[in-house]
Order: structure tokens, then sequence, then C-alpha cells
């Protein structure tokens, strides 16, 4: 297939900064695929957490090419030049290397890896909106979930159940058989009230079974038998709990980071999410803003609401299809 000549339409940051004068639109050339990459026409991308900080410098390992760098960890989008059995295909993405060593999906073309293209078929049922919103949430979710390995009828304490990562953690642990448990600031309809004395509650909330591992969302570590965190959220990135039971009761800590996370291994990762999103058991978020790509003032409001901790999902589309 020849190579498509005309300009794309970019959101890139040159340095590390504020989002509002850090980053801006661009024109910048459709990129023509090395050896053994693809080109993926982008209908969606969604702008995640992890964007807002590799914008703002939190990341050593991001670098800059002489336009600068396209952020951007997730897409859907069609496969418009690659082998003949893919084109044509419709696909979702998710990946580390996206918007830190390598352009990322925040523009209307994205370069893949052909390796990749046989798992990154996109659920049918979903729009590109709707799985452009997956990446990174259950991506991180399903490697929690996978951590912790809960067997059937076990409870599953979640930490942060009412955010991104939260909510489909607890899909995913319905998905393996066993229980979550939500955690909120009022208790009730089998909750726990993590700022409450927390042994009767777990007692009445798992009828007297307990908890056999704790997935912390939010870096708000009170309770464990096994415990997955993503990052601390307290000021000095520290988290206490005693040496001595933590031995006796033969527990665990595991760190989930799904940065360094490869391309080919995260949409490995979201194929084995596909059909529980075919079947009904696994959803989008609820609530997706959609928000033009080429419109800055508009994209930069949407990263300015992620930076904040907006519920609803930011979502860039293309209107440019």
């Amino acid at each position: 297939m020849t190579e498509p000549t005309q300009t794309q339409t970019v959101l890139r940051f040159s340095k590390a900064g504020p989002i509002a004068s850090a980053l801006s639109l661009a024109s910048l050339p459709i990129p023509k695929p090395a050896p053994g990459y693809a080109l993926v026409r982008v209908h969606a991308s969604a702008i995640n957490p992890s964007d807002i900080k590799n914008i703002e410098g939190t990341f050593p390992q991001t670098t800059f090419s002489e336009h600068g760098r396209i952020p951007g960890r997730d897409f859907a989008g069609t496969v418009v030049n690659g082998p003949e059995q893919h084109m044509g295909k419709s696909v979702w993405g998710t990946g580390g290397q996206n918007g830190f060593e390598q352009d990322g999906s925040h523009a209307e073309y994205v370069t893949v890896d052909e390796n990749s293209l046989s798992v990154m078929d996109m659920p049918s049922n979903l729009s590109f909106p709707q799985a452009a919103a997956c990446g990174v949430g259950f991506l991180t979710a399903s490697m929690m979930v996978e951590k912790a390995a809960p067997k059937e009828g076990e409870h599953v304490l979640i930490l942060g159940s009412s955010g991104a990562v939260g909510t489909a953690c607890k899909q995913l642990v319905k998905l393996a058989g066993a229980v979550p448990v939500e955690t909120s600031r009022k208790g009730g309809n089998g909750s726990i009230n993590i700022t409450e004395e927390l042994a009767s509650q777990i007692k009445s909330v798992t009828g007297s079974k307990g908890i056999v591992a704790v997935i912390d969302t939010v870096g708000e570590a009170t309770l464990f038998k096994n415990i997955i965190i993503t990052a601390s959220k307290t000021p000095d990135m520290l988290f206490t709990f005693n040496v001595h039971t933590f031995f006796r009761n033969n527990q665990a800590i595991y760190g989930i980071n799904t940065v360094p996370v490869s391309f080919l291994q995260g949409v490995q990762q979201l194929a084995k999410l596909k059909r529980g999103f075919e079947d009904g058991v696994l959803t989008p978020p609820a609530s997706i803003d959609e928000v033009e790509l080429q419109d800055e003032k508009a994209v930069i409001a949407a990263y300015e609401k992620v930076r904040v901790g907006s519920k609803a999902k930011q979502v860039l589309v293309n209107k440019n299809i």
C-alpha cells in the first residue's frame, strides 16, 4: 500500500512543564512505518494520569525527537498499512513505551509492531472510544488481580474501589469467581468503612472467612494479607506496618508498575480480557467524555480534568476519519 503523504494533527511537548504551557497541537507528517511495523489510524485515544506525570517531568526515561514527543498510551483504531491479513482490522492497544521513548497515541496515526497485530483485535461490542478508555486501567487491574490470584469464593478487599482501576479490579475479581469487597468512608451495603475498626467489619462482610488479599489502587495501605500497591499518595511516599506480624502470617507485598510493560505485553494482557468484554462480564468505564483531538483548547481542558482527578474518562476522538 502506498504511504499517505498528507500531514496529521498531533499533540506534542518538547520539554517537561505545566500542561497549559508544555502541551500544544502541531501538524506533522504521517509516520512511515519502519520495517516490521504497521500504521494504525487512531479513532480514539485516552488520557491517563501517567500522561500528565510524563508531561510534567516525572519519568526520566522520556526522550525527545526533533519534533518533541507525542504523549498517549491507550488507543483504538484501524490498521491502514501493514500485513494484508490485518488490513482494515479494528484494534486496541496500550503499552509502556508509548509517549515515553516513542511517539504515543494522541495523534491521528500511530505505528505498532507487526508482531502485536495478531492479538490486538478489539472487542466487537465496544466502540472506539470505549475500547480506548479501557487500556491502562484494565491493564493495571488485570496485573493486580493475577498477582493476587484469588480462588473461587475467596474475598478480596479493594481500596479505591470506585476509581477507574478499582472498578476494573472489581469486575476481574468477579470474573475469577472471587468476591470483591469494596471500601468507603461510610460503610454499609457490604462495604468496609476504612476510617473505623476493621476486624469486626471484615468478619461480618466475609462471614468470618476473612480477606485473602488487599488490592490498593490509591496508596492507602491499612490492611493486607497480600497487598498490591500502585503508588503511595502520602507526602513522604511511605507507609508502615508491623514486620513481626508480616513474617508470622507469611504475608507478601507486590508493587505493580505498567510503565515498563512493553507494547506487546500490554496488548497480550488486553487480549486475555477480550472475551470478557464480548460476553458482557467486563464493561468499559461508564462515564466517558469525548473531546475532539483537533480542538486544542478542549484537549488542554481535558488534560487538566484528568490532572485534578476527573471521574469521567477523558478520551480524544479524531474527527478526521
